[in-house]
C-alpha cells in the first residue's frame, strides 16, 4: 500500500463509514495547522490547494511546503488538487508529485465535461494518481457564482461509466466557499446517488454543513469532504482581532500564529466529525 494512495484511502473511508477530510492550504501558516491537526488526531488527509492558491504561493512552493510537512508528520498527508480549470494544470500538478486531482468541467456540456475527464483518468493512470470530478453544480468557492443545478441519479450513473472517475463530486444543496452551518443537504438524493454507483462520493463545502447532516450523509456514502472556509475563518478571525483595534501589532508573527491556532482547531474539529480521527495505519 502506498503511504499516501488517495484511491486506497478513499476507498477504505468508503467501505467502513467515515471520510477523508480534505483542506485547502494557501499558504505556510494554513499547512502547518492542517499537518499538525492530522499528527494529533492521527487521521489521513488530503492537504490540498486550487487555482487560486496556485497563483497565490506557485506550484513548487507549494510543494516545498508539503514536503516539509510530510517530514514532520507520520500521518498520510495525501496532496489533492481541488478544482482544477484545465489538462495543462492538472498535468504539473500530477508530474510535480501530487497523489489526487479533481478536473472539474462542471459547468461545460455534458459531453465537453466527458471528454476532458477522460483525457486526465487516462493521464492519471499511469502515474497511480486518483481523479475527482465533478456531475451538477454548485456555488462557485472562488468568485463566478454559477446557478445550483443537483445532480441527478441517470446523470451520475452515465458519467462514471463514460469517464471512469475513481470518486465522484455532487450537487445535493451544499455551498462551498459559506461560513456558517445552514445548507440544505438533500441527504435522500445521496441515499439514491450513492445505492445507484455504489462508489465513493465527494462532498464539497463541508463547512456549511450541521455535524448531524454529515453524519447522516457519510453514512450514505460520502467518502471525502472538502473544507476550505473554515480554515480562512480562523485567520480571518484572529487577524480582524489584531487589527481593528487602536493600537495594532507591528510583529505580523503574533495574528498569524493565533490564526494558525484557531485553524487547526477547526481541522481538529472536522476530522472528528468525519469519523477520521486515530484511522491512520
Amino acid at each position: 500500500m502506498i503511504r499516501e494512495s488517495a484511491t486506497y484511502w478513499i476507498n477504505k473511508a468508503y467501505r467502513e463509514g467515515w471520510a477523508v477530510g480534505m483542506f485547502n492550504a494557501h499558504h505556510l501558516e494554513a499547512v502547518q495547522a492542517i499537518s499538525s491537526a492530522a499528527e494529533k488526531a492521527r487521521a489521513p488527509l488530503m492537504l490540498s490547494t486550487t487555482m487560486g492558491g496556485l497563483k497565490h504561493v506557485g506550484l513548487d512552493y507549494f510543494m516545498g511546503m508539503a514536503k516539509a510537512a510530510r517530514g514532520r508528520t507520520s500521518v498520510p498527508l495525501i496532496l489533492h488538487l481541488d478544482h482544477g480549470a484545465d489538462y495543462e494544470t492538472v498535468r504539473m500538478c500530477i508530474e510535480a508529485g501530487f497523489d489526487s486531482v479533481m478536473i472539474d468541467a462542471s459547468s461545460a456540456s455534458y459531453d465537453e465535461n466527458v471528454e476532458l475527464v477522460r483525457k486526465v483518468v487516462a493521464l492519471a493512470r499511469r502515474h497511480g494518481v486518483g481523479v475527482e470530478a465533478q456531475i451538477g453544480e454548485t456555488l462557485a468557492e472562488e468568485g463566478d457564482e454559477v446557478i445550483e443545478r443537483k445532480t441527478t441519479v441517470e446523470e451520475a450513473v452515465a458519467f462514471v461509466r463514460d469517464t471512469g472517475v475513481d470518486y465522484l463530486a455532487v450537487s445535493i444543496g451544499n455551498t462551498p466557499g459559506v461560513l456558517g452551518d445552514g445548507a440544505p443537504i438533500d441527504v435522500p438524493l445521496v441515499e439514491q446517488l450513492s445505492a445507484a454507483l455504489k462508489m465513493p462520493l465527494v462532498l464539497h463545502g463541508g463547512t456549511s454543513v450541521p455535524a448531524e447532516t454529515v453524519s447522516a450523509v457519510v453514512k450514505a456514502g460520502i467518502a471525502k469532504i472538502n473544507i476550505d472556509a473554515a480554515v480562512k475563518g480562523g485567520f480571518r478571525e484572529a487577524l480582524i482581532k489584531a487589527y481593528s483595534v487602536a493600537d495594532p501589532v507591528v510583529d505580523t508573527r503574533e495574528p498569524m500564529a493565533e490564526s494558525r491556532r484557531l485553524a487547526e482547531i477547526a481541522v481538529d474539529r472536522r476530522l472528528r466529525m468525519f469519523g477520521a480521527n486515530g484511522r491512520a495505519e
